[in-house]
């Protein structure tokens, strides 16, 4: 490793970050064998010394004749605060990060900026920019008349207007809204209503006509949590929802909140392998295949083997249905 830059080298890279990994002494027989052949002690001692550099609690000692890596002291750890718009402008560099040809410590940072990723969820920039495009693909396939309806529905959910809707039985309501999703394989409206104060779930078909109302007295009723026990309330009637575990290999190009889909309490964590695991209860629905259609590159589901069962033919017919008969000779 006599690189200039020997950081940008994988091999000195996978042995720094087993060494900042160690929580106890350890040998370096344990670590030979840890990392096979590939490695030797020089290279291991290297890259301690070049920690070291930085007061780095790690040093090498001979104990019982043996050498070992020893910790001495409290490892560093580097916290960043980030405003809103400097942490828009590092998820930027996300598609220039994968560009890099040092694999393994783009890995490391990857799986990290994922992490702080799935704990703001409502900061995710990508996130959005999908929900734009999902959305104006749902749009594309939509007469004027409902794509202007749907756009009006998701406004006022972010502005926290009242909606005077006027449905196709010729009913009338006001409602506050809070979310459109998908539910029972319907794209819906859940909102309050607003005379009784209720929660109320409106299937987006139903809805002939919309008014928005920026200026008013009404109080929301209800929190988010209590919206989202709403919503799977419904679903655990209908029984179409599940609790859906994934394995996800590059978390960084995978949109954990697609657009109109609900995810009941979400979770994310790593296994003893390094690998990201994401779980959350889903509506099992073509639109969720769909979604997973558009991740599976990077995506494996674990649980439950019917849904991925499901998902498996869900792929054969749409590929049935996209691939072009052969003209008879």
């Amino acid at each position: 490793m006599t690189s200039k830059f020997k950081i940008f080298d994988d091999k000195f890279w996978k042995i720094l970050v087993t060494l900042d990994g160690l929580n106890q002494d350890v040998s370096f027989s344990e670590l030979l064998h840890h990392f096979g052949s590939d490695v030797d002690e020089k290279d291991i001692l290297e890259v301690a010394s070049f920690m070291r550099k930085f007061h780095y609690p790690l040093s090498a000692q001979k104990k019982d004749g043996k050498n070992w890596l020893c910790l001495h002291g409290k490892k560093p750890r580097i916290s960043i605060d980030l405003s809103f718009s400097e942490w828009l402008a590092l998820q930027a560099q996300f598609p220039l990060m994968e560009q890099s040809q040092h694999k393994s410590m783009l890995a490391t940072l990857s799986e990290k900026l994922s992490l702080m990723e799935s704990k703001y969820p409502s900061q995710d920039l990508y996130r959005v920019l999908e929900e734009e495009e999902e959305l104006q693909k749902f749009r594309n396939v939509m007469s004027a008349d409902r794509e202007e309806i749907l756009g009006l529905l998701t406004e006022a959910t972010h502005a926290g207007a009242i909606l005077r809707i006027e449905t196709t039985e010729n009913n009338s309501i006001k409602a506050y809204p809070h979310k459109v999703v998908f539910l029972d394989g319907e794209l819906s409206l859940i909102a309050e209503d607003g005379q009784d104060r209720c929660m109320i779930c409106v299937a987006f078909d139903n809805i002939k006509s919309v008014k928005v109302e920026i200026d008013h007295q009404y109080r929301p009723n209800f929190v988010m949590a209590e919206v989202d026990d709403f919503i799977m309330a419904i679903r655990s009637i209908t029984g179409n929802e599940e609790r859906l575990v994934l394995r996800i290999s590059a978390p960084e190009k995978v949109n954990l909140n697609p657009k109109y889909h609900f995810l009941g309490s979400p979770y994310v964590t790593t296994n003893t392998e390094g690998e990201f695991i994401w779980a959350a209860s889903v509506e099992i629905s073509p639109e969720l295949f769909k979604w997973l259609a558009s991740i599976q590159d990077e995506v494996e589901i674990l649980d439950p083997q019917e849904v991925k069962e499901e998902f498996r033919n869900f792929l054969e017919s749409e590929q049935n249905q996209t691939t072009p008969l052969k003209k008879a000779s």
